[in-house]
């Protein structure tokens, strides 16, 4: 199924594609980019078929990246995504986490788009 297959609208055609991939045993599909596989149903990582050992943090910060490429995420949607309301988040959490990311993947794949956020770019712009 396309988006345009689906003439009834993005959000039906998002969950149409959803209980689709529920019939299949699959939660949610893997995302993968340039080498990196993340699956979200167990929570894996694979960078050039070799499993990354990632901290559930460092996992999250990844997931809503690589579902964002293209896209500035600014720090505080990721604070947002990543803790409740009521946690305390030291001002450089995020940094850190993004730091050790660079560490175990590739340098060059979350950019700082500076005063604004973290990037993972398209590789077709």
């Amino acid at each position: 199924m396309t988006n345009s297959s689906c003439l009834v609208g993005p959000v039906v055609c998002a969950r149409l594609r959803a209980l689709a991939r529920r019939s299949e045993g699959r939660s949610a599909p893997n995302i993968e980019y340039k080498g990196i596989v993340l699956d979200p149903a167990s929570h894996q990582v694979t960078f050039n078929d070799e499993k990354i050992e990632l901290s559930q943090k460092e996992f999250e910060i990844l997931s809503f990246l690589m579902s964002n490429i293209g896209k500035v995420v600014s720090r505080s949607r990721l604070e947002e995504s990543l803790y409740s309301w009521d946690s305390d988040v030291e001002s450089n959490t995020v940094e850190v986490h993004i730091h050790y990311l660079r560490k175990k993947l590739d340098p060059a794949l979350i950019r700082t788009v500076r005063g604004v956020g973290y990037i993972i770019d398209n590789e077709d712009e």
